[in-house]
């Protein structure tokens, strides 16, 4: 067997046969939770060897092992868990995105594309890009705060609504009007935009991964690879004539119209926007049905001062973001040999190997609820995040120099959305039942993963899989 392709020195893991593989795909695309559940081998805790999409993968949902992948970027010789085979510090390489992405991301998100970038190509590149979004970052509260209000006067007091999807809709405009310009009232541009990008999704995820085109039938691949097409056309005049006050778009920037208009396309994408949504129910699910307090949090939040409401609200976000990160991972193609310890790398036969080749996964939805890491690490604590206490950050925006670029504008979109609705006086009233969401939301502490498997959807990003309906008030 070719050295690089080895099995390593671990549990003998799932079957690599073709319908084993097939099946095991299947089963992850369908629930991730349940995928990883369901293993009956399981020798070494937070660790699933497997065989999906045809890719040779270990899934990692240990807290200290996530996070020395991600900052081995750095080049960090301090790591306590992960080393070369021989025990040397891995090099900053070890660990790749761009080999692992490729394959799933290149044909609908195109280079340039700073996700698929590695070292020494990405530094460069990411410092321009930090430097755009915290000058984007700094330009975005009023527009945002405008945005929320004009949408929430369509609101209407004692409705009904499906919460996810009202946000769905909410970050659809956030987003589209932070990095084109772009408003629902824009003609047929905004419409359109929002059907590509939804083509685009269903042709990235589609279990058909083949591009077909017959008279009376094409694949969702062909659908989506087509609808990148013109959406890239779009984003180029946009970026070359840019909407007057859109934040996005500033003249002087060392970014070159192609990068920007290549990495918006993954901005505005339906992947973010779903994302985002995703956060901002589960935020707004906290805020108002906490079930474990009273009164609500958002009323302890509005009978405080500015500074400790303000602290407690930042609090109920960072542990909303720990608990219900809306993607449920990220995945590195492994450049060499790594050795990962279990508690240390001091004794060999506590360690194991995993070949140069393979891909590691990165759980983030097991790995922010380590119980080494976390004390009642299942449970939502509104107060876990309060000044003094500093707890260790969850992975909704990932860790090191790869960590999500539009971390501090997701964190100002979703705060200003909780900021309006608590200013304005909304109210959301109704009961959440399905054990698997009250799970994912850290109410319940002791929910199975195929109870969670069954009352989520966990790809593209994390929601409910049943509309929460619940009932909009006003004070």
């Amino acid at each position: 067997m070719d050295n690089d392709r080895r099995p390593p020195p671990y549990r003998p893991g799932r079957s690599g046969k073709p319908l084993s593989s097939l099946s095991q795909s299947l089963s992850f695309h369908a629930s991730p939770q349940s995928f990883l559940g369901t293993d009956d081998a399981q020798n070494v805790p937070n660790f699933v060897r497997a065989k999906i999409l045809n890719r040779d993968v270990t899934v990692i949902s240990s807290y200290r092992h996530c996070r020395e992948i991600l900052e081995a970027t750095e080049g960090d010789s301090t790591l306590e868990l992960l080393a070369a085979q021989d025990g040397s510090p891995v090099s900053p390489n070890a660990f790749t995105a761009g080999p692992a992405y490729r394959e799933l991301m290149a044909d609908f998100f195109p280079a340039p594309n700073l996700l698929l970038l590695d070292a020494p190509d990405h530094s460069p590149i990411r410092e321009k890009w930090n430097a755009h979004m915290a000058d984007v970052s700094e330009r975005i509260p009023l527009l945002v705060r405008d945005c929320v209000k004009q949408h929430m006067e369509g609101w209407n007091a004692g409705s009904t609504i499906d919460l996810y999807e009202y946000m769905k809709d909410l970050s659809w405009e956030i987003l589209l009007a932070i990095f084109l310009g772009l408003t629902p009232g824009d003609d047929s541009k905004y419409s359109t935009f929002v059907s590509l990008q939804e083509d685009l999704l269903r042709g990235q995820f589609s279990l058909f991964p083949v591009s077909v085109r017959v008279p009376f039938w094409r694949s969702a691949r062909s659908r989506g690879l087509s609808a990148r097409a013109k959406l890239q056309t779009f984003l180029r005049d946009e970026v070359a004539t840019p909407t007057r006050g859109c934040p996005f778009s500033q003249e002087g920037e060392a970014l070159s119209d192609t990068d920007r208009a290549a990495n918006a396309l993954l901005f505005t994408s339906s992947i973010a926007v779903k994302s985002l949504a995703s956060l901002l129910t589960a935020s707004l699910l906290n805020l108002y049905l906490y079930p474990h307090c009273e009164p609500s949090l958002a009323a302890q939040i509005r009978s405080q001062g500015p500074d400790q409401g303000g602290a407690l609200l930042r609090s109920i976000l960072r542990e909303t973001e720990r608990l219900s990160p809306p993607v449920v991972g990220i995945m590195r193609q492994v450049e060499q040999d790594i050795r990962l310890g279990a508690t240390n790398l001091s004794d060999p036969s506590e360690s194991f190997v995993v070949p140069a080749g393979w891909d590691v996964w990165l759980y983030f939805v097991g790995a922010a609820r380590d119980e080494s890491v976390y004390p009642q690490a299942n449970r939502m604590m509104p107060e876990r995040f309060l000044p003094p206490a500093q707890p260790e950050p969850g992975f909704a925006f990932g860790a090191g120099e790869k960590k999500c670029l539009g971390e501090g504008t997701v964190r100002a979109v979703v705060e200003i959305v909780a900021s309006v609705m608590l200013d304005e006086g909304w109210e959301l009233a109704g009961a959440i039942d399905p054990p698997g969401v009250r799970g994912w939301l850290g109410w319940t502490d002791k929910v199975s993963l195929e109870q969670m498997a069954k009352d989520l959807k966990q790809l593209p990003a994390q929601r409910p899989r049943e509309p929460l309906r619940l009932q909009l008030r006003r004070g």
